[in-house]
């Protein structure tokens, strides 16, 4: 079987060679030596059996099967071209996909991914939502390349960046006798139904709120959900129960209700977590921003 590896220069040259109409004045735009062109042109012919330039003293004119050679090559090095675009801006997390995983409301990444879509616009992002415990799952079975959790876990083969605390707030009816207050102790609530989102969230809130009051005694009601965190506002303003979040108040939650600080240290850490081996580019990009997002604390290597 004949070898079919062919030196692109070659293809190059002859490309030239067609555009300026002479071996000469291509060499000059290519920035080589004259007979370099012309021996790749005719080392070229030989290898595919046929003529692609007529030769006289006023120049070079492709043959038919030259023109026809001209058409298609033209048509691959385009292709090539774009390709070899397409493969740098991917590197530079110009452009590509990313996939992230998510526990918290999304509203707390506002801003950082305000600015991901204004200085990468062309990558495409995908958002996933799911307990901490599933986003780390994801995370590790490379399903979504990073995910803003409330728990970190020990893991030799993920990375971790905290960063920020975000202070958790009751949300009650605007009947409730606390709610005029400046803010509300937990043990104040000791005796209140706490209904949670059964994603997201939910379960962490559930783990600081049992582990807080299990120091003061207590041991809280809580009941699970099916619904989004602005459903769940609605049905405390419905009397079901009161809530803890964290973050600003959803503008499309009920009217119905109030946002009462907790007294003393009651904070949700924010991290992201993303495996080591992931060479995602656009990941990269996004972890850069994170980093400057604020104070952070990240995990060695």
């Amino acid at each position: 079987m004949p070898d079919r590896v062919i030196d692109l220069r070659l293809f190059r040259y002859v490309l030239a060679s067609a555009e300026h109409g002479s071996f000469r004045r291509a060499a000059a735009a290519l920035n080589v030596q004259h007979p370099a062109v012309s021996r790749g042109v005719s080392s070229l012919e030989h290898r595919l059996g046929a003529k692609l330039f007529e030769r006289d003293h006023a120049g070079i004119r492709p043959t038919s099967a030259g023109n026809r050679f001209l058409e298609e090559a033209t048509l691959g090095f385009d292709h090539l071209q774009r390709a070899m675009q397409r493969v740098g801006a991917l590197q530079r997390g110009e452009h590509g996909e990313l996939t992230v995983g998510v526990s918290l409301p999304f509203i707390l990444l506002a801003n950082l991914f305000e600015q991901f879509r204004k200085d990468f616009g062309g990558i495409s992002v995908e958002i996933v939502e799911s307990t901490s415990e599933a986003s780390w799952a994801l995370v590790q079975q490379r399903r979504v390349d990073v995910a803003f959790v409330a728990k970190c876990h020990g893991n030799e083969t993920a990375r971790s960046l905290r960063l920020r605390d975000e202070p958790l707030a009751a949300v009650l009816p605007k009947s409730h006798p606390l709610a005029g207050a400046r803010s509300v102790k937990l043990e104040d609530l000791g005796q209140e139904r706490f209904i949670l989102c059964a994603g997201g969230l939910g379960p962490d809130v559930e783990e600081h709120l049992v582990r807080r009051m299990a120091r003061l005694g207590i041991e809280p009601k809580v009941q699970f959900h099916r619904v989004g965190q602005c459903n769940l506002i609605n049905m405390v303003a419905m009397g079901f129960g009161v809530t803890l979040v964290v973050g600003p108040p959803l503008r499309a939650a009920a009217d119905g209700v109030v946002l009462v600080p907790l007294a003393g240290r009651h904070v949700v850490p924010l991290h992201a977590v993303w495996m080591d081996s992931n060479a995602n580019p656009a990941l990269e990009a996004l972890l850069d921003l994170s980093r400057g997002a604020g104070p952070v604390e990240a995990t060695p290597r």
